[in-house]
């Protein structure tokens, strides 16, 4: 009785949140994850001085357009990070992963030095570029010289069909120039894509057919197409209902403790972010309502009292970032949920007192009380790396409705909950 007493007391100004309260503390936690997104994650790596000595460390990772602008570099964790441009090292490397080095390219608008993603060191090397508006493919000539491989849309005006647009496919021209004195692969060369898997492929194959002495060395990290976990959820939180209007919207009904218990399974695809993952979770809960109110007729006064037991099957979709801060990683996540009732028992229970006696009703399933309930939540948790397995913790705030015959149902709720993922994690 204590705790239940505390955990209303310390709950119950929280879930008091109306829509407009609740579309708020959404926003504030997608800035949180933008802003995470931008947060440095170091990685095990090294980089070349001018004078050609490795210096290993660690090497923070910041995504595509920012690895080609600059890298940040600190000797171990607690170091302060030193900032390098591409002018001022030869290029850098995460261990077992991409490879950047400096290089001097024409954008387009401009010339300009950048890091240039290292995909294929053969007979002839193969780059990737990526700035905020477009990226670049190079290859290297036999003379050190960089061709860019594009691929523009042209326009022209064809006589019954007015403007038809196509493919220039200028990089396989470029292809089959610099792979001209290998024979065996110049068929294949209409088919390649302008794409990091076919580009590396095609250039591998050509190493492959002219050099026997060397290794092909693909610099390119294999990323799995997708991890897929599963956990056991158990939870716990407090809940609230109310009605929008009509007598029942005269009920005061107290927060009460609920309880849950689920299956999560959670989906994170490396090549798009390996921080986001997009999670379904089935719960079943418990939920029991009791609300009350009074009024005074004449001599008489009456006393309302309606008492709700709920189960419920809760479906839950949403995203997840997790912020890069080594075994214990705050996570925040928002999404969309429903509460099916699949189990309703109500009561409502009337006291009519008068002067010398009092009269009792009960009265069933005349309560204005919805199916189902449809609405969104918010969640701050923290995950814990503990060995082949993540234990995570999950603070949710839940705010749902539903209406039926004009009458809305509300239901909020903060509920704490914990889990674990069973199955051993894939190693990068």
């Amino acid at each position: 009785m204590q705790y239940s007493i505390t955990l209303i007391f310390r709950f119950n100004k929280l879930i008091g949140l109306n829509s407009l309260k609740f579309s708020l503390l959404i926003f504030v936690l997608f800035t949180a994850i933008l802003k995470g997104m931008a947060q440095t994650d170091f990685h095990e790596g090294y980089y070349i001085t001018l004078e050609n000595d490795t210096v290993f460390g660690l090497v923070d990772y910041r995504g595509e357009v920012k690895n080609s602008q600059v890298c940040i570099f600190k000797k171990e964790d607690l170091s302060l990070p030193v900032k390098f441009e591409p002018t001022e090292i030869q290029g850098y490397r995460f261990i077992d992963g991409k490879f950047y080095i400096s290089n001097q390219i024409n954008t387009g608008n401009e010339e300009k030095t950048v890091f240039l993603e290292f995909l294929v060191n053969g007979i002839t090397n193969l780059y990737f570029y990526r700035d905020i508006n477009n990226y670049m493919y190079f290859i290297e000539d036999k003379n050190g010289k960089l061709l860019l491989l594009s691929n523009e849309v042209i326009t022209s005006n064809v006589e019954g069909k007015g403007e038809v647009q196509r493919n220039s496919n200028k990089y396989i021209g470029v292809l089959k120039a610099t792979f001209a004195d290998c024979k065996e692969i110049q068929p294949q060369l209409n088919n390649v894509s302008l794409g990091h898997k076919s580009l590396i492929n095609i250039t591998k194959s050509y190493h492959n057919y002219v050099c026997d002495t060397e290794e092909c060395i693909v610099y390119e990290k294999k990323v799995p197409s997708a991890k897929i976990r599963f956990a056991p959820v158990l939870k716990t939180g407090v809940a609230n209902l109310r009605f929008s209007k009509g007598i029942f919207s005269n009920y005061s009904f107290e927060p009460e403790i609920y309880f849950g218990a689920g299956i999560l399974m959670s989906t994170v695809f490396p090549q798009i972010n390996e921080k986001l993952s997009f999670e379904a979770e089935l719960d079943f809960n418990m939920y029991n309502f009791h609300g009350s109110y009074q009024v005074k007729n004449g001599s008489i006064m009456e006393y309302y009292d309606a008492y709700f037991d709920l189960k419920s099957l809760q479906p839950t979709i949403s995203v997840k970032y997790t912020f890069p801060t080594g075994k214990v990683k705050p996570t925040v996540a928002v999404g969309g949920f429903a509460d099916i009732f699949a189990g309703i028992n109500q009561k409502v229970v009337t006291v009519k007192q008068h002067p010398d006696t009092a009269y009792t009703f009960e009265s069933y399933d005349e309560t204005p009380l919805t199916s189902a309930v449809f609405g969104g939540f918010v969640q701050l948790g923290c995950n814990y790396e503990i060995p082949n397995h993540t234990l995570f913790t999950n603070l949710k705030f839940c705010y749902s409705s539903n209406q039926d015959q004009g009458i809305k149902t509300i239901i909020q709720s903060v509920s704490f909950s914990v889990g674990i993922f069973l199955n051993k994690r894939r190693k990068d």
